[in-house]
């Protein structure tokens, strides 16, 4: 069997609720409009550190949804959140501080590991990466609130 870390989140939240989707196969039919922006994001943010333009997979991809009746939090809007993406995909450049070296095999990892009784853990880690000349495991993470620029709880990447 393989266990992931939302796994067992989900199993911890509600065992019922694990069953359904990871044993009898259910899905819930997503419309978080945060969710579903988050992973447009994360495709328009892959094509950037290609060299391509982030911009034009941002909308194409985000255009799938413009009428997809989603849920929207507060004052969120379809406009709103596309505008919040350009906006960060422009402060991405400008500020230039995280490099993705081979964005071809170092973005968007699923990586495996064995554990004692023969099952796997996976974690899909969306880039490694350096972030102001420091190597790093990189998470990306949308949200309209804002982080300290300071990294708390930042580590580097130690290969071991």
């Amino acid at each position: 069997m393989i266990y992931s870390y939302t796994q067992i989140a989900q199993y911890l939240r509600c065992p019922r609720s694990y069953r359904f989707r990871y044993l009898d196969g259910w899905s819930e039919k997503e419309t978080g409009a945060s969710m579903l922006f988050g992973r447009c994001f994360e495709k328009a943010l892959a094509t950037y550190f290609r060299g391509d333009d982030c911009t034009a997979v941002l909308f194409k991809e985000w255009e799938a949804y413009r009428d997809g009746g989603l849920a929207y939090a507060n004052v969120d809007s379809w406009d709103k959140l596309v505008r919040q993406g350009v906006h960060l995909l422009e402060m991405f450049a400008r500020d230039d501080r995280i490099r993705i070296p081979h964005p071809e095999k170092n973005l968007q990892l699923k990586m495996l590991r064995s554990l004692p009784n023969g099952s796997e853990f996976v974690a899909h880690i969306d880039a490694i990466g350096k972030l102001d000349g420091q190597q790093f495991l990189i998470d990306w993470k949308t949200t309209a609130s804002r982080y300290p620029e300071e990294q708390m709880g930042c580590s580097p990447l130690i290969r071991s």
